[in-house]
């Protein structure tokens, strides 16, 4: 599975000494107070985004992490752009909460209840800049150690291979591939990831369709990509970047006529002799940190809308999706 590996490397300062974020010399003569070290490292930390410049897809910008007490009170909290942390704590039960590439964290006064209730964005993410998060709960400290927590981002991963199959009068007419994108995309989760089904009229992107013009705060680049490129009658277009989408697991519905929650669909908006198509797959269930391939191919017209059943509909396509965890990738910077 793609989980980044957080290996604490650092000095975990006990609370009641009152200790900076710097190991200090108070803290090491405490015979009481353990050094624990945590690190990034691991092949968790590859993200590998294709046409993409490595260095632009392998920043770590910011990453922090949350020390709480077995009540889930917190001890302490840690700011790092190393992936590298310092502190000292004493024997004691605690959570490791980890949290990478997220703004506007509370840092003081939060629960580990609080800090999971966060919410982020899908526009708070970007290639080379993914949230992730993670957590090592119950661990005991009674001595120096070095210990793993191990971090995931929280969005998928889409990528596809198109085939065309067209034979007869089909294959003589010009097929125009226009845009390929997400739709029904959730915008907002909490940390913890226990609201997967948002509410209708929570944040959503691509509702039934590619909105147009995109809302404000939508990270296109994630959910859609403008192709408009012609197609032999056989021929196979590969996936030229990936679109990455937050979890979704509400039950489908292929209503036009009202918004409601619904499954990510992967979309293909093409022309064929000239006439509008579309070729919908369905996502039944959008899990973070899997890696999603779809191998579609077309062999006849597509459906009217995106949001119509081609299964009901017609057999001019027939779509295999692929799950598996996201592993492939480039290492990250400034982790080791």
């Amino acid at each position: 599975m793609m989980k980044r590996l957080l290996f604490v490397t650092g000095v975990l300062l006990a609370a009641a000494t009152g200790c900076d974020r710097e190991p200090c010399a108070a803290c090491r003569e405490d015979a009481f107070a353990h050094h624990v070290t945590l690190d990034l490292s691991g092949s968790a930390l590859m993200t590998k985004a294709l046409d993409v410049p490595s260095l632009s897809e392998s920043n770590v910008v910011r990453c922090f992490l949350y020390v709480f007490s077995r009540t889930g009170d917190l001890v302490d909290s840690y700011a790092s752009t190393d992936g590298r942390f310092d502190f000292y704590l004493t024997d004691e039960v605690y959570d490791f909460v980890a949290v990478a590439n997220k703004g506007d964290l509370p840092r003081t006064g939060v629960t580990k209840a609080d800090l999971f209730a966060v919410r982020t964005t899908l526009a708070e993410n970007a290639v080379g800049c993914f949230v992730m998060a993670g957590s090592l709960d119950s661990h005991v400290i009674e001595a120096d150690e070095k210990i793993t927590v191990e971090v995931s981002r929280l969005v998928g991963k889409v990528t596809y291979t198109i085939r065309t199959a067209f034979s007869g009068p089909l294959a003589e007419l010009p097929f125009v591939v226009e845009d390929i994108y997400l739709t029904n995309v959730t915008g907002a989760h909490d940390l913890a990831l226990l609201d997967s089904v948002p509410e209708a009229g929570a944040c959503w992107y691509n509702r039934m369709d590619l909105d147009d013009p995109p809302q404000e705060d939508c990270p296109v680049g994630l959910l859609s990509g403008h192709i408009g490129l012609r197609m032999a009658a056989t021929d196979s277009l590969c996936s030229g970047h990936s679109f990455y989408p937050y979890p979704n697991a509400a039950p489908d519905s292929h209503d036009r006529e009202r918004w409601g929650s619904r499954c990510t669909r992967f979309v293909v908006k093409a022309t064929l002799g000239g006439v509008m198509t579309w070729y919908p797959v369905t996502l039944e269930k959008v899990v973070r940190n899997r890696h999603y391939h779809v191998d579609l191919t077309i062999s006849n017209y597509g459906v009217a809308h995106p949001e119509d059943d081609p299964s009901a509909a017609f057999s001019g396509m027939t779509a295999a999706v692929t799950v598996a965890p996201w592993s492939d990738g480039g290492t990250l910077l400034g982790l080791y």
